[in-house]
């Protein structure tokens, strides 16, 4: 009977308390640039324009397609996939914290994922995190199961590897090591077997990305220019110590948003650990299972490139971190219970939800339905800035801010010709053309040649960039009240002398 309430009604629960949690406080507008670029590939599939970016996200946005011929909402589409897969990566990490340690871990790591401010703000919004989240907890549950004797999970293995490269083509790279630790038992025919339906798997998607893009040459060119001028060179082994400390801040900020309050609970369990020298009592193989989860994409982004502005990243690795924050608080509650004769692990599991609760709804962090409001709100605010404007003699050139970018501007104003100014030299030499968009469609152009008929620029800026536009001359600055985010505007003219690198003619 308890069993049947494992496999039946308790996971439904997680479920459905995860999807009903969510839908009060979903994001209006398209939340990030990177969400901008999913939703005007729903109309028009072509990496070289950045809809999607490469790597090409193909499964995401195939997914989305067929959602929104029902949905037809772009924003409405891929919420309800971060929606539905934030309760799905709840049931999953159950399932796994349940198969690995016990039925109370299991639980405790729902709970905390249920509410984790990171893993709730990316099923709020349109991006791919959550997604990726559910398919590396599901990849490291089979990947268990193999481990533990069970070597026919390994076809179910690589067909969720390639449906989660499918959907982000690094997740596949991340989980790759643990696949691989968990096959070591599997014979040898069985292993290189699998591996060719793994590659299977993946041409079933690689191919139809590769084709609408316009073939291997365009694709090809299209990552290029991605990592020439955005992801490459930028590694701490080529930037240095400076690098280091960005992207060492950036992950420890963002793995505190996963984790919440539980980021206490595993440190203190650490501390204990190496205090009463315990860690050589550690099962070796599930230290080597979980280290194997969470250090590829650690190091990676530690020392490669992680993105200050997207916590969604460590979501690859957080479930790992929920099952074993459930297991601190089991380990501290034992710790404690020599002196208060008591279990107190419950009261340590709530205490970590409430803080999570209070981060998530009462926090200015990037991950907490504060932001979500704050958005929506400033983009809404500069939209109806830019309406006063006439389109057809307005030009609107933006930095490329992630958040308030050109890519908002093009999807929700379609009438406006708006430009990227991101002008980028690579260490080739090469230098980047120019990102604009016009009545949803974008175009990627070495020089910029506007029309005759404007006679105005008007730029959108944030706070901080409003001092290198005061003083010009000509250049007229006006605050988008009651936020902090201004207009600038002047003569179309102005802008070869603000931005004189911007090839214009």
């Amino acid at each position: 009977m308890q069993n049947n309430k494992d496999t039946i009604t308790l996971p439904s629960l997680l479920f459905l308390i995860t999807v009903i949690s969510r839908i009060p406080f979903t994001s209006t507008y398209l939340y990030h640039m990177d969400s901008v670029q999913y939703a005007l590939a729903l109309e028009h599939y072509d990496i070289t324009l950045h809809q999607p970016h490469p790597p090409g996200y193909f499964l995401y946005v195939m997914l989305g397609r067929i959602l929104n011929l029902f949905i037809k909402d772009a924003n409405i589409t891929f919420i309800s996939i971060s929606i539905v897969f934030s309760g799905l990566t709840v049931v999953a990490v159950y399932y796994l914290g349940r198969e690995i340690f016990n039925r109370k871990a299991g639980i405790i790591a729902a709970a905390i994922a249920m509410t984790s401010p990171n893993l709730w703000f990316h099923g709020e919004v349109a991006l791919t995190n959550v997604v990726e989240a559910f398919f590396s907890t599901i990849v490291a549950f089979l990947c268990w199961r193999i481990y533990r004797g069970k070597h026919n999970y390994i076809w179910l293995s690589v067909v969720a590897l390639a449906i989660a490269g499918g959907i982000r083509q690094n997740t596949m790279i991340f989980l790759f090591p643990i696949w691989l630790f968990s096959v070591k038992g599997v014979p040898i025919r069985k292993t290189v077997a699998s591996l060719g339906l793994l590659v299977a798997g993946c041409l079933l998607w690689f191919v139809p990305m590769v084709y609408v893009t316009g073939g291997w040459d365009a694709y090809r060119e299209a990552f290029r220019e991605l990592w020439l001028f955005n992801t490459g060179n930028v590694s701490v082994f080529e930037r240095g110590w400076a690098t280091f400390r960005i992207f060492s801040s950036c992950l420890a900020r963002f793995t505190v948003y996963g984790v919440g309050g539980g980021i206490f609970v595993l440190l203190l369990a650490a501390y204990s650990m190496i205090r009463k020298k315990k860690i050589k009592s550690l099962d070796k193989a599930k230290a080597a299972f979980f280290s194997l989860w969470i250090l590829p994409s650690f190091f990676f982004f530690l020392l490669i490139f992680i993105h200050p502005s997207n916590p969604g990243y460590v979501l690859v690795f957080m479930p790992a971190l929920f099952i074993l924050t459930a297991l601190s608080i089991d380990f501290i509650s034992a710790d404690l219970q020599q002196i208060i004769r008591r279990d107190i692990s419950v009261f340590i599991a709530a205490s970590v939800i409430i803080v999570n609760l209070f981060m998530f709804f009462s926090s200015s962090y990037l991950t907490s339905y504060r932001e979500i409001r704050t958005h929506d709100r400033n983009l809404s605010i500069i939209f109806d800035g830019i309406k006063k404007y006439d389109p057809s003699k307005t030009a609107i050139f933006i930095l490329p801010y992630s958040f308030y970018g050109y890519r908002h501007i093009m999807y929700y104003l379609p009438h406006y010709r708006v430009y990227q100014v991101d002008v980028r030299v690579a260490p080739t030499g090469e230098i980047r053309k120019t990102f604009w968009g016009e009545n949803r469609k974008t175009s990627l152009s070495e020089t910029i040649i506007l029309p005759e008929s404007f006679d105005t620029f008007i730029m959108p800026l944030i706070a901080e960039d409003k001092d290198k536009m005061s003083g010009i001359k000509g250049v007229s600055l006006e605050q988008l009240k009651p936020v902090d985010m201004y207009l600038a505007y002047g003569n179309i003219s102005l802008i070869k002398d603000i931005y004189p690198e911007l090839r214009i003619q």
